[in-house]
C-alpha cells in the first residue's frame, strides 16, 4: 500500500502531468491488468479500491497489496521494466484512477526534476513496503500483523472481503475470523 507525497501531488510539475494523462472508471470486479500483459499504466486512485494479486502454484489467488485514495497501485516489475506482469490488479470497489501511462511518466521523468524526485520516493515506497511485508510475514506472528493492518488501515473490513484480506495477511480465512473474534471481545 504505497501512499503519495501530497506535496509533490499540489505541485507544478504534477499538475502539469496531470494534463497529459487519462481517467479511467472500472466496475466493481473488473479485472484491468492480467498476469501475462503488459503493465502500461502507474494509477493513482483518486475513488475506490484496486488490489492488485497473484495465483500461486496451486492456483489460489493470493492478494499482494491494496491501494485505496491517494494511493498508487501498478505492476512494479513490468511497469518499469515494460514486460510481461505476473500481478493481475482488480477493482474491488467502482473505482476512478488517474492512469498516467509509462511512457508519458518516463518523458516527465526527462523534463522534471519534481517528477523524477517523485519517481524516486515511489520506488523507494515500493522497495519499504515489500521488505517489511516479507520481514513481517516472517517474523509477526498472524494476530501481530492483524492488529498491524487494523492501525493502518481501519476501514479495510468494510471495503475488503475477509478472503482478500486473509490471504494479504498470509493466513487461512478461517485463522483471520478466529483473530477477529478474540479481538473484538
Amino acid at each position: 500500500m504505497i501512499k503519495i507525497d501530497s506535496a509533490i501531488l499540489n505541485s507544478e510539475a504534477f499538475t502539469s502531468l496531470l494534463e497529459k494523462v487519462e481517467s479511467l472508471t472500472f466496475k466493481k470486479g473488473e479485472v484491468i491488468l492480467k498476469g501475462g500483459e503488459i503493465c502500461k499504466y502507474l494509477f493513482i486512485v483518486e475513488h475506490g479500491l484496486l488490489r492488485n494479486f497473484y495465483y500461486d502454484s496451486k492456483g489460489n489467488d493470493i492478494t499482494h497489496w491494496f491501494a485505496k485514495e491517494k494511493m498508487i497501485a501498478t505492476a512494479p516489475e513490468s511497469f518499469f521494466n515494460q514486460e510481461k506482469s505476473f500481478f493481475n490488479i482488480e477493482a474491488i470497489e467502482d473505482t476512478t484512477v488517474i492512469a498516467i501511462r509509462y511512457e508519458v511518466l518516463e518523458k516527465a521523468f526527462e523534463d522534471s526534476r519534481t517528477i523524477e524526485r517523485f519517481g524516486r520516493i515511489l520506488t523507494t515506497q515500493i522497495m519499504i513496503t515489500l521488505g517489511r511485508k516479507i520481514i513481517d510475514l516472517q517474523t509477526k506472528n498472524a494476530k501481530a500483523r492483524y492488529n498491524e493492518l487494523i492501525k493502518n488501515y481501519p476501514d479495510i473490513f468494510r471495503r475488503v472481503n475477509l478472503g482478500h484480506i486473509a490471504s494479504y495477511l498470509g493466513m487461512t480465512q478461517q485463522s483471520l475470523s478466529r483473530i477477529r473474534n478474540i479481538s473484538v471481545k
